[in-house]
């Protein structure tokens, strides 16, 4: 197959793909597959995802979603696209940050064409794309989160294939003082050109912004969001997208996108949500085209980590916070834990004394973590809150013996001996008492330096 034939069946496969990319980028950029939406839901709210890929098709638009995924889960979708292109695909992202995919498109058989024959040869050639990737996330604070993610990727136009990688980043934030408001931005396809018979293409490279708006009601959750994409070789495009979600069950979206050149580019879907299988389903109208259709289902195991999302008023209490807490700390996930502290304070009101114990939990994660800075700052503060009411509880003396640990780590001795007498005076916890007790004992024991 001669150079001139590999480019017009690029082009092909670029144009009839094409309602998912932007037209003026179709046959511009070799692996603009890579572009392709994947996940139905995201789908149908216009590819409005950055801010919302907080599941396991962060690695398609976010890779900071990552950090933010409470129940490991799986998706497997299907694609059936417009003039015979279909696409699968398949993500699962894990509770500690990881997560992985496989994206496959393909065109089936297209005619093959030459300079000599441009009606036809006869024969007929297969185009195909395909990658796979991994990635991981992390919260950097309950509000911050970061991730990355890396991508090997093959197209092939018959007997012509080549191979490449690309790097993906991105962040996400919560706004603190706006409940459900999240910003999220990620740069997606970063890597070096690819050569392609004669020519060197560039990879997609993608920036995308977003910002998203939940909203919980009653009987139903209503979630809004806003996308905006620069590819390299493609002019700005937008999305919109909304969804209702009633009774947490049964999904209802609808959204825009100005990615889609055919048809006028309104994009419609429905979805399922159980606590351990969901579907979703998509509908794009592409004019003349006709339809293109996505279907995905999704598979959940685990207990959810999500401290937002408590199923019983016991766990969504601030002693119910707390027991998640713990349990978080106990099994070493630290970033679970946190989350949980941080959402069960911002749901006490000033003066409750329960934001004592809070504020000692917060001090033992960071101790836990040797950030005794952050550690001495956190007890302080809880017992700041105690004394400022007149009061001292177990909280308190719990408080002082973790700020004794840390001098200790420090080798202030001095310092460390006298807290954990203020400790010991107050009324520790059984577990505190014991604590104390033994580095009492090992201090007044041994010589200090």
């Amino acid at each position: 197959m001669r150079l001139s034939s590999a480019t017009a069946a690029l082009l092909l496969a670029a144009l009839a793909a094409g309602a998912a990319r932007a037209q003026s980028s179709g046959g511009a950029e070799a692996f603009d597959f890579l572009l392709l939406d994947a996940n139905a839901r995201a789908v149908g709210m216009g590819g409005a995802y950055t801010a919302l890929a907080t599941d396991s098709n962060a690695l398609l638009y976010n890779p900071a979603g990552l950090a933010r995924v409470r129940v490991s889960e799986a998706t497997f979708m299907h694609n059936q696209h417009a003039q015979g292109v279909s696409q699968q695909y398949i993500g699962a992202a894990l509770k500690n940050g990881l997560g992985l995919q496989l994206n496959y498109a393909t065109l089936g058989d297209v005619p093959r064409t030459t300079l000599s024959n441009p009606g036809g040869t006869g024969s007929r050639l297969n185009v195909s794309d395909t990658s796979l990737g991994a990635g991981y996330g992390r919260e950097i604070t309950p509000d911050l989160s970061v991730g990355g993610g890396a991508k090997y990727f093959t197209e092939s136009l018959g007997e012509l294939s080549v191979s490449g990688y690309a790097l993906d980043v991105g962040g996400l934030y919560r706004m603190p003082d706006v409940k459900g408001l999240t910003f999220g931005a990620s740069l997606l396809n970063l890597g070096p050109a690819v050569r392609f018979a004669a020519a060197a293409e560039k990879l997609p490279t993608t920036l995308r912004a977003g910002a998203a708006y939940e909203k919980k009601l009653p009987h139903n959750d209503v979630t809004v969001a806003f996308d905006l994409t620069k590819s390299v070789l493609d002019k700005i495009r937008l999305g919109f997208g909304a969804e209702t979600l009633i009774d947490g069950r049964f999904a209802v979206r609808a959204g825009f996108t100005t990615r889609q050149e055919a048809g006028i580019g309104l994009v419609f879907g429905l979805g399922w949500v159980g606590s351990k299988v969901g579907a979703d389903y998509a509908l794009v109208p592409m004019g003349d085209l006709g339809n293109a259709h996505r279907i995905s289902f999704t598979l959940r195991w685990g207990r959810s980590d999500d401290p937002a999302t408590a199923k019983s008023p016991e766990e969504g209490s601030p002693e119910g916070r707390l027991a998640q807490a713990q349990a978080a700390m106990d099994r070493g996930d630290y970033v679970a834990a946190r989350s949980f502290l941080i959402v069960g304070l911002r749901g006490l009101p000033k003066g409750d004394r329960r934001r004592v114990r809070f504020q000692e939990r917060l001090g033992s994660l960071h101790l836990l973590q040797k950030d005794f800075r952050g550690a001495i700052q956190a007890y302080a503060e809880g017992v700041n809150l105690a004394f400022a009411d007149g009061y001292s509880d177990q909280s308190v003396a719990d408080s002082y013996i973790g700020i004794g640990m840390c001098f200790t780590a420090g080798r202030n001795y001095p310092d460390a001996e006298r807290a954990f007498r203020k400790g010991l005076a107050l009324g520790p916890s059984p577990a505190a008492l014991e604590v104390a007790q033994a580095q009492l004992k090992r201090l007044t024991k041994e010589p200090l330096p």
